[in-house]
């Protein structure tokens, strides 16, 4: 039993605390469409603050899932997050449900918080892009959906390469890289990845070795995704000693921002830059540097129409993965 001060909760303690009445605090167990976006939020934020959850859905089967689908993201930065969570919410509003957003900082403890909280509210389905792709993360907070009758789909990173979900084709990504490094006859590299065990910088990075000249001096620089850690790690690597590279390569758009940001403190003028995914708002200042962009919306659309075939038990292809292309460079 879920307790507080040594007492259970009741729907009355919720409703007292988030200011409406009983029957709203219902609705938004049983049928959140029913009830304004901001009530929702409210209540579910005081539910999980008074560690309620409703008997109806504690002790459910799995044919009565709420009509809630949550969205568990490590960093909304990321470009590609916002259009999958403008997509799933389209989409899945318009089929009657509702969509909770959690965003984890990189906190495994925020991201079980919040697997836990929509697998107590019976969610329809869950789209996670995990905290850590490393192989040994560990994702025993994440197995107890699989145990439920919660529906998942894997975005961007994965934890489990059976399970279904979308993602980049980041071999792909790494060889169209080495195509621009190719053509521009780079001779030195620095590539800044994300953790040293990530997959998705591993694969990214093994694209780009795997297709440039044997000769091309490489450097790698593991950092983060994320873009305030991602640039402080940059900055930490040109402190240390004077650095020249022809070319810096981020494996993502913040860590290539980042990577533009340091080299504008450091007057480098002259750098060049490649970039896996856009970089974030560069075009808004004129910023134009060759990159391997991903068609977002079809990647986002992809997400959630899988999320409701996958709920609506409809088949579907469990496995995706979306190639990139060239942008910002010219060939001739």
């Amino acid at each position: 039993m879920n307790k507080r001060n040594g007492k259970a909760a009741t729907i009355k303690d919720v409703a007292r605390l988030s200011g409406v009445t009983n029957i709203t605090v219902s609705r938004v167990f049983n049928t959140p469409e029913k009830v304004k976006p901001e009530t929702r939020t409210l209540v579910m934020r005081m539910a999980d603050y008074l560690h309620y959850v409703p008997n109806a859905l504690a002790q459910g089967t799995k044919n009565n899932a709420s009509r809630i689908i949550g969205i568990v993201t490590d960093d909304t930065f990321n470009a590609v997050y916002s259009y999958v969570i403008n997509a799933l919410c389209l989409i899945s509003e318009k089929k009657g449900y509702s969509v909770m957003i959690f965003t984890t900082q990189g906190s495994r403890e925020s991201e079980a918080k919040a697997l836990n909280t929509l697998v107590g509210y019976k969610a329809a389905g869950i789209v996670l892009s995990v905290v850590d792709d490393s192989p040994d993360y560990d994702t025993r907070h994440i197995r107890n959906i699989e145990k439920s009758s919660t529906k998942l789909i894997q975005f961007d990173r994965e934890y489990d390469t059976q399970l279904p979900g979308v993602f980049i084709d980041n071999l792909q990504a790494g060889e169209r890289v080495a195509e621009v490094i190719n053509a521009r006859g780079f001779s030195s590299l620095l590539i800044v990845g994300g953790k040293q065990s990530s997959r998705i910088t591993r694969q990214r990075i093994a694209g780009i070795r795997a297709n440039i000249a044997a000769d091309v001096a490489v450097e790698v620089l593991y950092a983060d995704y994320r873009y305030e850690n991602a640039r402080a790690t940059i900055a930490g690597h040109f402190a240390l000693e004077p650095r020249n590279y022809e070319c810096i390569v981020g494996i993502n758009g913040p860590i290539t921002l980042g990577a533009i940001g340091v080299a504008s403190e450091l007057n480098l003028k002259e750098q060049a830059f490649i970039s896996i995914d856009a970089i974030p708002h560069a075009e808004d200042f004129n910023i134009f540097y060759p990159c391997v962009v991903h068609d977002y919306q079809l990647w986002a659309a992809t997400v959630a129409e899988n999320m409701m075939s996958a709920i609506e038990q409809q088949d579907y292809e469990a496995r995706i993965f979306i190639p990139g292309k060239l942008k910002n460079f010219d060939w001739e």
